[in-house]
């Protein structure tokens, strides 16, 4: 069992040797997703520097926008 609060990023990933079985419930009618590439074009450069301990100028070099696929 999980909670995760409305708008926060979060990721699930099965770390077992079966299938995981996962309920959804929203507190709402509505399901929206945000992509990790949106979420962090959307993001002050300050804010992601904290989240990932990284100097807000690394941030500065990223997208601005949705990102569906990137070259590498």
């Amino acid at each position: 069992m999980g909670y995760i609060p409305q708008g926060y990023g979060h990721s699930l990933e099965n770390i077992g040797t079966t299938p995981a079985r996962i309920l959804i419930v929203f507190n709402g009618g509505a399901y929206e997703t945000v992509d990790l590439s949106q979420w962090i074009a959307g993001q002050p450069a300050d804010v992601l520097a904290v989240n990932f301990g990284r100097p807000a100028a690394t941030f500065d070099a990223f997208p601005k926008r949705d990102v569906f696929m990137a070259g590498g």
